[in-house]
Order: structure tokens, then sequence, then C-alpha cells
């Protein structure tokens, strides 16, 4: 037991730290976010969570196929499973950029729907456009160096994106409904489609309709998420909003990090427990104990900038359990029919979000009263 729990502390402790550079992205979210707008507290989440969802996906289904080997580690044209997974994962971006507008307005967003469309367009897709050699190169390399790419590959990917995406989204909404701006989104938008057009494969379809369905969930959970956010903002200084993104992307790495894990023995016929967590206790232990410790850190930057450091820690302890829940529940019921690894990411991370976010505003709504 304890050589799993040394085995899989160090890997989750190389994950925990690359989910602390989504402070870069909380700090860039605190010093420009665009106050003045009030619809834009209301988007973030939706957009952050997409996004989330589709490298999700595309990062759970590439380190399933490295560890089944159906993915080889080059980039010849016949590595033809690479360029389906890179391949769907643009063309449900695109796809998710059109179907976003809808919940969004359903929160009560005041603007219109071109202005949503390019905005999307902007932050979704640019950061997949983005990201595609970042996500190949940490896959390969960690695959290489014999560490487990369930655990390091999607937070370190996690967390590039959530930077590139907060960037993404300031830029586009602090222009938005300007020339620039429709021009970018144009460009981000036909580069896309040409090389969703160029890796496109035989079973593409059914691929994509997977991927979609489990982002069109996440898109409904993601703008729940973005009420609790305005909310939040509301009963706490915009200081929170430094640890805001580094609180989604540590429960969402930790919740992802289960999810790979279970996928992935459950590929290779290794669970055999009624409750799959017991399987795999030990991992487990050594994720929570480190992804707390992380949270007390995230404690300790609130207290700097005048705030309460349990706002972190009480919404990790409450919000882990529930994650632990609803991750092992995707796995199990997808795992029937459907590809797991197209829903467990995306699905428990948006969930993590949600969870995340409401559990904060609870605990700032308990601790102010």
């Amino acid at each position: 037991m304890w050589d799993r729990i040394r085995r899989t502390a160090p890997q989750a402790l190389i994950s925990a730290l690359y989910g602390l550079g989504d402070i870069v992205a909380g700090l860039i979210l605190w010093l420009y976010f665009p106050a003045n707008v009030r619809w834009a507290a209301l988007i973030y989440p939706p957009l952050i969570g997409a996004r989330g969802a589709i490298s999700g996906s595309v990062a759970g289904r590439l380190t399933s196929a490295l560890n089944l080997g159906t993915v080889g580690i080059n980039l010849r044209g016949e590595n033809e499973k690479l360029w389906e997974i890179l391949s769907t994962g643009l063309a449900a971006s695109l796809l998710a950029s059109i179907v976003i507008a809808f919940p969004l307005y359903l929160t009560g967003a005041s603007v219109d729907y071109l202005t949503l469309l390019s905005i999307s367009i902007i932050t979704i897709c640019g950061v997949s456009l983005i990201l595609i050699p970042l996500n190949i190169s940490i896959s390969f390399i960690s695959f290489r160096k014999g560490l487990d790419p369930d655990i390091v590959v999607y937070p370190l990917v996690s967390t590039a994106a959530d930077i590139v995406v907060t960037v993404l989204f300031i830029i586009s909404v602090r222009s938005a409904g300007t020339v620039a701006e429709w021009i970018l989104a144009l460009i981000v938008a036909v580069v896309s489609a040409i090389l969703v057009g160029r890796w496109f494969s035989r079973d593409y379809l059914r691929i994509l309709m997977e991927v979609l369905a489990a982002t069109a969930v996440v898109i409904v959970i993601e703008s729940f998420a973005g009420l609790f956010l305005s909310e939040a903002v509301s009963v706490s200084d915009t200081s929170l909003l430094l640890i805001y993104p580094a609180m989604l992307t540590e429960l969402g790495d930790a919740s992802s990090i289960v999810g790979s894990i279970l996928t992935t023995r459950l590929f290779l016929g290794t669970l055999r427990s009624k409750i799959p967590l017991a399987d795999i206790a030990p991992e487990l232990l050594g994720i929570f104990g480190v992804y707390l410790g992380f949270f007390f850190l995230m404690g300790g930057m609130l207290l700097i900038l005048g705030g309460n450091p349990w706002v972190s820690v009480l919404t990790f302890l409450l919000a882990f359990p529930i994650m632990l829940a609803v991750t092992t529940s995707v796995v199990l019921l997808t795992s029937r029919r459907l590809d797991p690894d197209n829903f467990t990411i995306p699905i428990a991370t948006s969930t993590a979000d949600l969870v995340t976010t409401a559990t904060m505003a609870l605990v700032l709504s308990l601790l102010s009263g």
C-alpha cells in the first residue's frame, strides 16, 4: 500500500504544481477583469469549462491510447489515431462555439449572439489550436520518461489552457463588437476548419458525437457555475479571483487523475471490486494529501491579500468527496456503451468547476454571515 502511495504522490505533486500555475490566470483575471461588463462573470465559467471539456477529452483519449499502444510516439501520417483525436477536438471546439450562446442567454447575459459567437470562437478554438503542440509534446515526453501520462499530462495542459483562455477571454471581451475581433475570430475559425478537413478519419462522426454530447452537458453545467461566480463576486471582493482559476484547476485535476486511473484500469481489466475507489485507495490517499496541501497554500495567498484563508480549504474538503462520487459514477455509467475517455474528464472537470464555485459561494456566505 505504502509503495503505491509513494509512487502516486510525487506524480500528483508534479500535477498539482502545474495547477498552481493557474495563479497566473488568476492574476490576469484579477488585474484585468472587465468589471464594467456586467455579463463577464456569467460567461467566463462556460467558456473555460467548454475548453476544459474538449481538451480533457483529447488528453484522456490520448493518454489512454498511449498506454494501450494504439497511438505511436511519432508524427507520421500513418499515426491515424493521433490525428483523429486532435481533429475531433478541433471540430468540437467549432461546434461548441456555436452552441454555447444558448445557455448563456438563459443566464440573463445581456449581449447579442454574434458577439458571444466571436468571443467563444476566439477563446475555445483559439486555445485548441495553440495547445496542440504542447499536448503532443507533453504526452510523448512523459511516456518516454516512464511517467504515467494519466497523471501528468492533463494537469499541465489544463493549466496552460486556463492561462491562454483567460488572456483570450480578456482580449475578446474588451474588444467586443470591433472589426479587429471579427477578423481574429474569422482567422481562428478558418484555420480550425482546414485542419478538421485534413485530419478527417473513418470513425470521426461517432467520436465527434460523443465529444459533443459531453461538451453540451458541460456547457449547461458551467452556465450554472457562472451564476454562482457572479454571486460569489458580489459577496466577496475581487481578490478572490486571484485564486479562483487555481481552485477550479486543482480540484478538476484531482478528479481527472482519479478518472484517468479508473478508465485505464477498467480497460486493462484490473478493477475487481464492486466499489472501484477501493481498488485505488492508496492512490486516492496520495492524491488527497497532495491537493489538500495546495488548497492550504492558496488559503495563505488569500490571507496575504486580506481575505479569509479558510475559504479555499473548506471548499476543498466539501467538494472533493462529491467529486469522487461524480467521477466514479461517470466512469461506470459511460463504460457500458460509450468510451468513458470522451466523458469522464470533461464531465468531471466541469462538475468540479460547478461544485467548487457553488461550494465557494456557500462558504463565503456562511463565513460572512
